[in-house]
């Protein structure tokens, strides 16, 4: 019983260790090919976009506790305004891992457009999840290309705070 005290500290302090680990730092990068479903309406000068993207994301080259390496599901409902030659695009994402654990995204872009021929570069923000993802923070930078028949692809360089 007298090391009982000793033994609990351990415990404590390996559940500490392991539960904190989820919250590391780490890089890594995505691919993501997606179909889209964009509706397009002229108002106040410009022209206003909402849709879906829905996709196929490959994650690669992870350090740490960045995002594990393998295939997750993306799911996006999009917004845009474009006036001019500029754009106010945001994105609000989930990411489904194979564990069915959801990471979820702000992506925000202010070039390029949404028609098949057009790219730009754009920050995605990780504003939290489930699982393994509560509490993430982080980002993307991104390039995103629009192809032709409704499919985009998307090259992101990211980390997790």
């Amino acid at each position: 019983m007298k090391n009982k005290p000793v033994t609990m500290t351990a415990v404590f302090a390996t559940l500490c260790l392991f539960s904190s680990v989820s919250f590391a730092a780490g890089t890594f990068k995505q691919y993501l090919a997606a179909k889209t479903d964009f509706q397009t309406s002229d108002w106040n000068g410009g022209k206003v976009t909402i849709g879906t993207i829905k996709g196929v994301v490959e994650t690669s080259s992870s350090t740490g506790n960045g995002m594990p390496n393998g295939t997750s599901v993306q799911f996006c409902m999009l917004r845009s305004f474009r006036a001019n030659d500029s754009i106010d695009l945001v994105a609000n994402c989930s990411f489904t891992d194979k564990d069915g654990d959801i990471l979820y995204a702000v992506a925000e872009r202010k070039q390029g457009d949404v028609s098949a021929g057009s790219s730009g570069k754009g920050r995605t923000r990780f504003v939290g999840g489930t699982g393994k993802y509560t509490g993430a923070t982080g980002g993307c930078e991104y390039l995103t290309r629009y192809l032709p028949d409704n499919w985009s692809i998307v090259q992101s360089d990211c980390s997790r705070d």
